[in-house]
């Protein structure tokens, strides 16, 4: 008895500890595999976002149709002869501005003639046209676009940046694309309009700064007071240059992605100084201020700011994107809530894709020395953040005190915007729909989402008018395009003029179509429809 009393309870021991070790495995096994049914499920059944404004479900708004393409991208070159530089806020190419007025005055004369629209010249250089609608009622909308360019460095062109010039069907020179394809984008599409004898529903405007590259302060700000002196209190929302339709930017899509900025990033310059003692080179300190500041801003390269993917709208784009990639990839598009940790920390390591995903740090100019035999006393250092939505600029400072960790390197903020607000997005945003429409309408097989702007616009002056401020240029980009920014070789083809032309006109035409369901002009700006 003792003996099978002992076998018995070896056994029970074996069978409970069976039991248990399978219980601890098989409940995470369990887990896993309806984790990965839930995960496989999902990207199989993911769609994006529809949307609900069944009078824009049913637009068939045409395009500019009446096959003069040749003759308005003679235009675009023309108007990329003139050389509208801004070098840096005090320094511009100033009376270059009165003569792309005067370029803008001779290729569009309807717009120039008609009765009911109006022209303002505003702080001398800057353009603001008021086209008034034939019915009163609705909040007013804002096109803007900017007049001025970075510089070129005409060696680096295989044409002249400011030569004009089409070759093999593409348009070639500085502010092809950033901005004065814009400019006139929404130009001729106006100027076509008005040559069929139809004046628009509503009213809007359109604002030309001359200063966008510097920061606006002496266009778009000035723009922005005149709107009030016009009685505009409030805007239903503004459509501004921004982000574009991307191929083979986003990783797995397989269609081009056009991306609409619903949000922008804040940007912070702070400078980094060290003071020291000037002395003779040949019994130089332990320490000097130029060894101090490089330590400190090789620490900034080092320690980049946290990743805060998923507090700004980049999840969501990823959401809208997901139907249209492969899937595999769309396995981790479409579960966000699962693999949006290990997405950042993907696009953390490609120096475009991470901008989307952190605040990012760019150091842009150092400042030391008098001579090669000397000890300066002071060395200096410029660092530029653009500033994600989800980070505040003190928390910002805060990181780049931390990462430094010297209080001999003292940090000085020298300017800063705060970044924008998220605008309203999804089936339900008319504006975002009026936008998302026009380019389906534009462009065949693409996906539209919403996005965070990585770069600052001239938006940023009309944010007091409006919680809904969109950025998109409708023109078509590649990985290799990109570098064109603000780069060498800036271009657009003729066949995407065409569609960029199209799709302002179209535009204007669908913000018609909703009037009825546009804003009235005593909403208040936190309304919604």
């Amino acid at each position: 008895m003792q003996d099978g009393i002992k076998m018995g309870g070896s056994t029970r021991s074996r069978r409970f500890w069976i039991i248990l070790v399978s219980a601890v495995i098989g409940v995470p096994v369990f887990v896993i595999l309806v984790l990965l049914m839930v995960v496989l499920i999902q990207a199989a059944v993911i769609t994006a976002p529809q949307g609900n404004i069944a009078i824009l479900n049913n637009a068939n708004t045409e395009g500019i149709t009446d096959g003069k393409i040749q003759e308005r991208a003679q235009r675009l070159a023309g108007i990329l002869k003139i050389e509208t530089v801004s070098y840096d806020e005090n320094n511009q190419n100033k009376s270059e501005f009165l003569v792309l007025h005067d370029y803008l005055s001779d290729s569009f004369p309807n717009i120039h003639s008609s009765r009911f629209v109006e022209k303002y010249v505003v702080n001398k250089y800057s353009l603001l046209y008021k086209v008034t609608g034939s019915t009163r009622g609705k909040l007013p909308y804002l096109l803007t676009a900017h007049m001025d360019v970075v510089p070129a460095t005409a060696a680096n062109w295989e044409h002249p940046p400011f030569g004009g010039v089409i070759v093999d069907d593409v348009i070639w020179g500085r502010g092809a694309i950033d901005d004065k394809g814009s400019v006139m984008g929404i130009m001729e599409a106006l100027e076509y309009w008005l040559s069929q004898g139809v004046q628009p529903k509503r009213t809007f405007f359109i604002a030309f700064g001359h200063d966008e590259e510097t920061g606006g302060n002496k266009g778009a700000y000035h723009l922005a007071i005149k709107l009030r002196a016009l009685g505009v209190e409030k805007l239903d929302f503004v459509l501004d240059e921004g982000l574009m339709t991307t191929d083979k930017i986003l990783p797995g899509v397989t269609k081009p992605a056009a991306l609409i900025g619903v949000s922008e990033k804040g940007f912070l310059n702070v400078q980094l100084e060290v003071t020291g003692t000037l002395q003779h080179s040949s019994f130089p300190p332990a320490e000097t201020p130029i060894g101090i500041l490089g330590r400190a801003v090789g620490k900034l390269e080092e320690n980049k700011h946290p990743i805060v993917f998923g507090t700004g709208p980049e999840s969501d784009t990823f959401h809208y994107v997901s139907p249209d990639t492969d899937y595999g990839i769309r396995i981790f598009y479409a579960n966000m809530w699962l693999f949006g940790p290990l997405m950042a920390s993907i696009m953390q390591n490609d120096p475009l894709q991470s901008t989307v995903v952190k605040t990012s740090t760019g150091l842009t100019m150092f400042n030391s020395g008098v001579k090669d035999n000397v000890i300066p006393d002071k060395a200096t250092a410029l660092v530029n953040h653009r500033v994600h939505p989800g980070q505040t600029i003190d928390q910002v400072i805060e990181h780049d005190r931390w990462a430094i960790g010297d209080d001999k390197v003292k940090i000085t903020q020298t300017a800063r915007m705060d970044p924008h607000p998220v605008s309203p997005f999804g089936p339900e945003a008319l504006a975002y729909q009026l936008i998302s429409t026009s380019i389906y309408q534009t462009y065949e097989n693409v996906v539209v989402a919403p996005c965070i702007m990585i770069a600052n616009t001239d938006t940023n002056h009309y944010l007091s008018f409006t919680n809904k401020v969109y950025r998109y240029v409708p023109v078509s980009v590649t990985p290799d395009d990109v570098s064109r920014y603000h780069g060498d070789n800036e271009r657009i083809p003729i066949d995407d003029y065409a569609h960029m032309l199209d799709f302002y006109f179209r535009f204007m035409q669908n913000s018609d179509l909703v009037f009825d369901l546009a804003p009235n002009e005593t909403q208040e700006l936190g309304d919604e429809l």
